[in-house]
């Protein structure tokens, strides 16, 4: 038998995984209470000798606050003390005046817990939460729920919406690239057959090798988000890039001169804030090559394709549409350097 972070029992092979990470933690990492015989504590958190207070919190936020904390001080970020007094304050309030909220840090997202803190402090103070105190609660709902939400997934880390090879140790990195410090997401793209072959796409290339991280998460996932926006707001039904065959060229050289637009070229938030600038050649070239090559893996496992991505929408696809794209991909002459010699 095992012993539950609530101080129940369970038998040992029944541990659901946020309890089998609790197991792994050192003892005094276990709470409630998080501080007291830890060396160099004050080192290690953003707020001196503050503990870290989990008492009252119904299973599993004790054991899963406590990982996150941990992984916190490992990864080498100081663990938020305040931001977890904070949110452990918020959930205990919401037990003692019946407040619904989720049941664990997994299906907590950044959206339903701002609105928990915004709901504690117009009961608590009568006004809004300071933006200090949003972006202090903010921090830990990015790296250390992430990395939460990866230790407890069973299944392949493709199919994860979130991917961080900071947070997912299972993500492969070569020995060429061992930066870790970027990420990408998937889970942005909207049309939902073409999101879960993306990601079974770009992961079986990354773990064969026939891809690098950077290429993965820097360009190929830009590209297919980019043709994910084409696809929802220039076609009436976004299936129809994979209808007739004989239209794929067509519909190719469209998303060819869209893509061109320096408007067209935003993907994320950051993007946004710098003026658009017209977009070099290569990189049309590299927008064309994606979806011909997602169009070529797919046409190559077509069969595994219904039962992987819980579609049959890929059936569609052909060798016609995969020429009919990669014929779009212009040649671009190569400019010689003048240098003294010439």
């Amino acid at each position: 038998m095992r012993r539950e972070p609530g101080g129940g029992l369970r038998p040992a092979e029944d541990l659901d995984p946020v309890h089998r990470l609790w197991l792994e933690l050192p003892e005094q990492w276990r709470g409630p209470v998080i501080g007291p015989g830890i060396a160099n504590w004050d080192r290690i958190t953003e707020n001196g000798d503050r503990r870290i207070d989990l008492t009252g919190l119904p299973d599993p936020f004790p054991a899963e606050l406590a990982w996150m904390a941990h992984w916190q001080s490992v990864d080498g970020t100081r663990s938020t003390v305040l931001a977890m007094n904070q949110l452990a304050n918020i959930l205990r309030r919401a037990i003692r005046e019946g407040h619904p909220f989720p049941t664990s840090m997994l299906a907590l997202d950044w959206e339903t817990a701002s609105a928990l803190q915004g709901w504690f402090y117009a009961h608590r103070w009568g006004r809004l939460p300071p933006k200090d105190s949003r972006s202090r609660l903010r921090v830990l709902f990015r790296f250390a729920r992430q990395a939460l939400i990866a230790r407890c997934h069973d299944g392949p880390w493709w199919t994860l919406d979130e991917w961080h090879p900071r947070c997912d140790p299972r993500i492969p990195l070569s020995t060429r690239e061992p930066q870790a410090n970027y990420g990408c997401s998937p889970g942005q793209i909207t049309q939902p057959w073409l999101r879960e072959a993306v990601k079974w796409y770009l992961g079986t290339q990354l773990e064969s090798g026939a891809l690098r991280w950077t290429t993965v998460s820097q360009d190929r996932m830009n590209c297919l988000r980019r043709f994910d926006v084409w696809l929802t707001s220039c076609l009436d039904d976004p299936i129809e890039v994979l209808g007739d065959p004989a239209a794929a060229a067509g519909q190719a050289d469209r998303y060819r001169r869209w893509a061109m637009e320096p408007g067209h070229r935003k993907t994320g938030t950051f993007d946004r804030r710098t003026p658009p600038k017209p977009a070099h050649p290569r990189l049309i070239n590299d927008d064309i090559r994606a979806v011909a090559d997602l169009f070529t893996f797919m046409v190559a496992n077509r069969d595994r394709a219904r039962l992987v991505t819980g579609s049959a929408v890929w059936d569609r696809v052909t060798d016609t549409h995969v020429a009919g794209w990669f014929r779009q991909v212009s040649r671009i002459p190569r400019t010689p350097t003048l240098n003294d010699r010439h």
